[in-house]
């Protein structure tokens, strides 16, 4: 069983990498925090009031309306499984949301 010190200096490391992590998944972003914040809020109300055409139209929209360059962010989605608008709210925002 680890001694108590094994387990601060465990801790540490641990709250370390999940710093270093979060600090990686900001830098990623293609829009400042606030936007994406805004981008999936948008998301959310729009795919609500219309579904989605299985496209990321609602996404370019936004991203033309912020003065945004679309093709970073479908880009980035992409990586994380948004390859169109309503994935992009079901997977990219659940993978970001606590950052």
């Amino acid at each position: 069983m680890p001694s108590q010190e094994e387990k601060q200096r465990r801790k540490a490391l641990q709250n370390q990498l999940n710093a270093e992590a979060k600090a990686g998944k900001l830098a990623s972003l293609p829009m400042p925090k606030e936007k994406l914040v805004a981008y999936f809020d948008y998301l959310d109300l729009e795919l609500t009031e219309h579904g989605c055409d299985d496209t990321l139209r609602l996404t370019k929209q936004f991203a033309e309306a912020e003065g945004l360059a679309f093709e970073p962010i479908k880009l980035w989605l992409s990586e994380y499984g948004g390859y169109c608008d309503c994935e992009a709210l079901a997977n990219v925002e659940e993978e970001f949301e606590n950052i």
